[in-house]
């Protein structure tokens, strides 16, 4: 196909990159690594320096099956990468340190990188640039010199003073009691962590250092909380209420959420009802900036929601429920609509947008909705663990309908007055709030699916 070549300018740390054709030469070189791995395979595969892991069937991993017909893992490999990586898997077990760097040249050294579309420099991007294992036609190699840099990054080094332990097992079966709990659960379109880690366990499970063979070296696929249907939330719900269990009265739990769906949200309320908690604060945390696989109709960043438990057995109803939610969702967008104008008055990009503003919104609606324990006299508790029936809406549901609805308002097109934009039918506030989108470089599918849902407009499709 190609090999790139780079010179070092003259008195200069700088280089020029050059892509020339593969010459004979260059194919009696490859020849030469292929045979070479060819005849020590089988032996390299025994004693575990290289993959011998059958590719297990699944949402992502059926993709270089169905695609390529590679069954084992080592198949997303070429000769060279196979060589590379096995003489570092054969030696780095001597340094236990190097291990942790180990995944993240794995990450850049496979026949799922594509080439970086940039011009003359050229360059690889690593595998996981999304969450799938995407089968390439020209995929691009690294050489020795380009990835074992990797190995000898300076790592900062924070250490905690007192009691320390690290358990990994089911949160449904925590033992111990802790004050705080951080999780990043998931959700709606989960990734598939389950199967795409055996990617990097394909690799490291027959030769680890001594500080990692006690490890279940599996993805333990059976034991994931899958991110859709009736199971997903039962098992949510069994993980939050065991944690809640486990901490003291004064405890919190920190979720990380990043769902523009209303139906993911009420899945969300739905367990954190059940759990006996409720929501205390939510904060808006920028984490997507700097990326293009972001650009366009993705948040840019995460809610942290910040969960308590529920002491008080507080009661509203769903008319009263409407001022306060405007309320909260009011002074939420307000004060990320704030920082935003601060920011750009200095010049800069804009820190959300109007997808991250409705995001935002529902942080806020759930924060009202989840310190109640009955709405309209019912048990909030008792709704929250019914079981879905499909097509047919819940009680909590509605609530978060209801504040969906009342969260988008807040989201009014640059120039028009509250008054006027609230008269509009929907699809005409859909309308024009998709046009200032598009003006403001959002133009992908994923806005007008969004957004419709909370505009209550169908057929998007002809707009």
């Amino acid at each position: 196909y190609c090999v790139q070549w780079m010179k070092p300018k003259t008195k200069s740390k700088n280089f020029d990159y050059q892509f020339r054709t593969v010459t004979a030469d260059d194919l009696k070189r490859e020849q030469k690594v292929i045979d070479f791995v060819s005849s020590h395979l089988d032996d390299w595969q025994e004693k575990g320096f290289v993959p011998d892991m059958v590719i297990e069937a699944g949402a992502k991993t059926d993709e270089p099956i169905r695609t390529r017909g590679w069954t084992h893992w080592h198949h997303l490999f070429n000769a060279r990468q196979l060589h590379l990586m096995g003489t570092l898997n054969r030696n780095i077990k001597h340094f236990p340190e190097f291990v942790v760097m180990m995944p993240a040249m794995l990450n850049l050294q496979s026949k799922l990188c594509a080439w970086h579309n940039d011009g003359s420099k050229g360059g690889l991007q690593n595998v996981f640039s999304n969450q799938a294992l995407n089968t390439l036609w020209n995929y691009g190699s690294r050489g020795l010199l380009d990835i074992v840099h990797y190995l000898y990054r300076n790592s900062k080094n924070y250490p905690l003073q007192g009691y320390l332990k690290v358990n990994s097992h089911p949160a449904q079966n925590l033992e111990t009691e802790n004050d705080i709990y951080i999780t990043d659960p998931p959700y709606g379109d989960a990734v598939k962590y389950e199967e795409i880690t055996e990617f990097f366990i394909a690799w490291l499970r027959k030769n680890p250092p001594a500080e990692f063979a006690h490890w279940t070296w599996d993805s333990r696929r059976s034991l994931a909380i899958k991110g859709e249907d009736e199971g997903f939330r039962q098992g949510m719900v069994a993980a939050y209420r065991k944690m809640t269990q486990k901490m003291p009265d004064n405890g919190i739990q920190v979720l990380m959420f990043t769902h523009q769906s209303g139906s993911i949200w009420a899945d969300m309320a739905s367990i954190i009802w059940a759990s006996g908690l409720q929501v205390t604060a939510a904060w808006y945390v920028v984490t997507e900036t700097d990326s293009a696989l972001r650009q366009g109709a993705n948040v840019t960043g995460t809610i942290m929601l910040v969960l308590r438990k529920r002491h008080k057995q507080l009661e509203t109803f769903r008319d009263d429920l409407g001022w306060e939610i405007e309320g909260a969702v009011k002074s939420q967008v307000e004060s990320l609509v704030g920082l935003d104008k601060s920011v750009r008055a200095h010049n800069s990009e804009g820190l959300y947008n109007d997808a991250d503003l409705q995001m935002a919104g529902y942080a806020a609606a759930l924060k009202v909705l989840t310190a109640y324990s009955r709405i309209d006299g019912k048990d909030m508790v008792v709704e929250s663990e019914a079981p879905r029936q499909k097509g047919k809406k819940t009680f909590v549901d509605e609530l978060i309908d209801f504040a969906v609805q009342t969260a988008v308002q807040f989201l009014v097109p640059v120039g028009f007055e509250k008054g006027e934009w609230q008269k509009l039918q929907a699809i005409e506030r859909f309308y024009l709030k998709m046009a200032e989108m598009e003006y403001q470089g959002a133009k992908t599918l994923d806005n007008y699916q969004n957004f419709a849902k909370a505009f209550k407009v169908h057929h998007f499709e002809e707009v």
